[in-house]
């Protein structure tokens, strides 16, 4: 399962939030900075892009993305019912919320706009999933001629370490952790990105 999957997919893997200690006040003195403590799962900060070279025309791939993620339909696909978020003052840009009974793991998934500009092809979200984490993702299509575009996806969001069997969550076992995710991610955006590239190349 991967972080790609988690936002163009929309699958997640259950969390332990990160437990933070307040900060202790000594006084007549500043505030001392929170203490950190280490749980059994971590979320540590990930982040991953990818760019590729579409043989479509910027403006169709950039309506193709925006029915995909404001209008909902990466959701649909999904097998969601998809409605319009307005219960939500904080969705002043739009949102749309997604609801499944039958999906026990994930009833509900919300993605609500943080961004869009017509004119440079760019879309900032914010997706809501059962996480207490969302995930912050930005679409951006560029022309590349008059009949291609370069489309480039970032992701960004906090990933789970969880503690090792035989050890503890020391920073050298969360950076070989995180590098191996990092790895193992990179290798399937590329199929998964391409897979992406085939239906938009296949729209009329």
């Amino acid at each position: 399962m991967t972080l790609r999957k988690l936002v163009m997919g929309l699958f997640l893997i259950p969390v332990t939030t990160l437990a933070t200690a307040l900060p202790a006040l000594a006084e007549d003195k500043a505030a001392a900075a929170p203490a950190v403590q280490i749980t059994d799962t971590v979320l540590a900060p990930f982040a991953d892009h990818y760019e590729m070279r579409v043989e479509k025309s910027a403006d169709v791939v950039w309506q193709h993305l925006k029915k995909l993620y404001v209008d909902g339909e990466r959701m649909r696909q999904q097998g969601f019912i998809v409605s319009s978020v307005v219960d939500d003052p904080t969705a002043w840009l739009g949102a749309v919320r997604g609801v499944r009974e039958d999906n026990t793991s994930r009833p509900k998934v919300t993605i609500m706009v943080s961004g869009i500009d017509d004119e440079a092809r760019l879309l900032s979200l914010m997706i809501v999933l059962e996480n207490p984490v969302p995930a912050y993702v930005i679409h951006q299509v560029r022309p590349d001629g008059a009949h291609a575009s370069i489309y480039q996806t970032i992701i960004q969001t906090r990933w789970p370490v969880k503690k090792p069997s035989n050890g503890e969550l020391t920073p050298d076992y969360i950076r070989e952790k995180m590098q191996a995710d990092v790895a193992f991610h990179n290798q399937e955006v590329v199929e998964i990105m391409q897979r992406e590239k085939a239906v938009i190349e296949a729209l009329d």
